[in-house]
């Protein structure tokens, strides 16, 4: 983001992670392509560089029973592997 007022607008002082989930779903369910552009991109940066267990707790996915980790890991390997 190399505009001042976008990184501003989604910031982490502003903006907290329920606020960017509902902005990001009501900019989806609205059709306003670049506010759910904007909102996506926030999230594509807080979840860069991070693990599975780290991204599962940003977007409060429940954690996996062991017979579906271990599928996922047999599926989406990719995943699961240490950056």
């Amino acid at each position: 983001m190399d505009q001042p007022w976008y990184q501003d607008f989604v910031s982490d002082e502003k903006m907290d992670r329920d606020m960017l989930f509902n902005m990001l779903s009501a900019a989806n369910f609205l059709g306003i392509k670049p506010l759910l552009d904007l909102t996506c991109l926030k999230v594509t940066f807080q979840i860069t560089g991070k693990n599975a267990e780290e991204i599962r707790e940003l977007l409060r996915l429940p954690e996996l029973t062991p017979e579906e980790e271990a599928k996922a890991r047999e599926e989406h390997s990719w995943i699961f592997e240490e950056a």
